[in-house]
């Protein structure tokens, strides 16, 4: 295989699929000297920053580059000598459809999209893919390649169509992305209190931790605790008030969670749909009034 980009995806692929038996036989990034670096860790393969170092005998490529880039590394590539159709392509991109390979898929290569499940480091160790899914979309020919590679990885994949691409990637990227926001806001909340020099990882890490087992053991309705699921507009008034006076910009985020918590307790019937009608309306009003402030 040649791995193209050689940031924290491209090197823990490497060097899982390399543990797999999988032959590095070209890394490709946009500096000779990060290619090199990598390629040092999966055998010694031949390291460039042109994609006409793809040697011939390759038969997997994967491109493992910002979304934005994968167009044109793709028609990069289709522009070069290779037995494209004897070869898979694959993008490791969540957000991005096997169509992003287009060129490639013109001169005959069989393209896919395989997004790993999990958030990379640079120092991320190949045991990250472990029992985690990898969502993969493409051609049939395509999704047996990806299929393989995933069980190679020691994942399990997961077969989405096109239009799934979008919503899955936004529902991977609040799952990761929006849980790390939300601890920023925890800590800039936390920081306007006089507990502002306590460590937040240390003070709500326990809370974080037990609230995880209970989604894992009764999901996410089953888990919900707290005032919103009570039906307490007291205590929301109380929130939105103390949020009103020291971190404004943070009431619109406090009503959207609030509002879907409501609603996952009118779903879970813990909420009655008559006790949530008046929280709704005091949330909107909240918001209402944070943007009248802010013009």
């Amino acid at each position: 295989m040649a791995v193209i980009g050689a940031g924290a995806v491209g090197t823990a692929l490497a060097r899982r699929l390399v543990q797999a038996g999988y032959a590095v036989r070209a890394v490709v990034s946009r500096t000779v000297a990060d290619a090199e670096a990598l390629a040092e860790q999966v055998g010694g393969a031949p390291a460039s920053d042109r994609m006409a170092a793809v040697p011939p005998e390759v038969r997997l490529v994967l491109l493992c580059v910002p979304d934005d880039a994968i167009p044109a590394v793709a028609k990069q590539l289709a522009a070069t000598e290779h037995p494209w159709p004897q070869t898979v392509v694959a993008h490791t991109s969540g957000g991005r459809s096997a169509s992003a390979l287009a060129p490639l898929a013109d001169a005959g290569a069989p393209t896919l999209s395989f997004h790993p499940l999990q958030t990379f480091a640079r120092d991320t160790p190949p045991e990250a893919f472990d029992d985690i899914a990898i969502a993969i979309e493409g051609e049939e020919e395509a999704l047996v390649a990806g299929r393989a590679l995933a069980d190679a990885l020691g994942a399990h994949p997961v077969v989405l169509s096109t239009a799934d691409k979008a919503r899955y990637h936004c529902a991977a990227a609040l799952a990761s992305n929006g849980l790390a926001a939300l601890m920023g806001t925890v800590q800039e909340v936390l920081s306007t209190t006089s507990l502002r020099e306590a460590d937040p990882t240390a003070l709500f890490g326990p809370l974080v931790e037990h609230t995880w087992a209970n989604v894992q053991e009764r999901g996410a309705e089953g888990a919900l605790t707290g005032p919103v699921a009570r039906g307490d507009r007291d205590t929301v008034a109380a929130h939105l008030e103390a949020l009103s006076e020291t971190t404004p910009h943070l009431v619109p985020l406090y009503a959207a969670l609030s509002t879907e918590m409501a609603r996952m307790a009118v779903r879970r019937g813990s909420l009655a749909p008559d006790e949530a009608r008046p929280l709704f309306k005091q949330l909107r009003e909240a918001v209402q009034s944070a943007q009248g402030m802010s013009r």
